[in-house]
């Protein structure tokens, strides 16, 4: 989520000179409780592995912080499948297909990103799976301070007394 939402405000620019995504195909996020926060980012996630683009490997030993608790549930009980959401304490990676479709249409197709915007990318993941979630909402919570108006966590984040 909060990937998704630092791309769209600090990367796209890199990307948005020859129309390789367009405006429209960015979530709308809006302020909630543990940040940024996009109800599409889950449905479009889900899209993804019902046409098997992606996969969810579940790992229950995984340490799941309250912040992703809460918005996990958020979500859950407002999506429309009722139920059929994604499990938290999970890992999501790109099938064979997924790759595959990375490979013929953004890496080598008539919409390829270049080799500098492939560089922008690979060096943009590694510094977000590599922080914590903690790190990455002071940094949002930071920059971003319209979306803190609705934070249960703003204090805490940032070390405030407000």
């Amino acid at each position: 989520m909060k990937m998704i939402f630092l791309f769209k405000k600090e990367l796209y620019v890199h990307f948005k000179q020859g129309d390789t995504i367009s405006d429209s195909a960015f979530p709308n996020f809006e302020a909630y409780d543990y940040g940024p926060y996009s109800s599409q980012v889950y449905e479009d996630l889900e899209f993804l592995v019902n046409i098997e683009l992606v996969a969810i490997k579940s790992d229950n030993n995984a340490e799941v912080l309250d912040e992703e608790k809460a918005e996990y549930k958020y979500w859950s009980i407002t999506n429309a499948d009722n139920g059929s959401a994604t499990p938290i304490g999970r890992t999501f990676m790109l099938t064979s297909i997924g790759k595959e479709f990375v490979k013929e249409e953004l890496l080598s197709g008539k919409n390829a990103i270049t080799p500098n915007q492939l560089l922008i990318l690979e060096k943009f993941k590694s510094r977000c799976v590599s922080a914590s979630l903690k790190s990455l909402l002071h940094y949002v919570y930071s920059k971003y301070g319209d979306m803190t108006t609705k934070s249960k966590i703003k204090n805490q984040i940032l070390g405030t007394n407000e």
